[in-house]
């Protein structure tokens, strides 16, 4: 695994990452790359390390405060 991880900043993003390319290659996408491999989680790993896999790191969605005075009424 730490092999893969000078290619993405952290595991997580790296098992995300490799987890979606592996359902698109169990869903019949092919391969980018030839590996010798036919697991998909292997293949995928490969692919990421050859940069054949493209992904975007979006920043963290800010979330707006809640407005205490704007609450709900109790109807009852």
């Amino acid at each position: 695994m730490e092999k893969y991880l000078e290619f993405i900043d952290s595991k997580f993003k790296l098992v995300n990452i490799a987890a979606k390319r592996c359902r698109e290659l169990r869903s019949g996408q092919k391969p980018r790359i030839y590996v010798a491999s036919k697991n998909t989680a292997r293949i995928a790993l490969e692919e990421i390390k050859a940069g054949a896999v493209r992904f975007e790191t979006l920043p963290p969605i800010k979330k707006k405060p809640i407005d205490e005075s704007q609450g709900t009424t109790d109807a009852s």
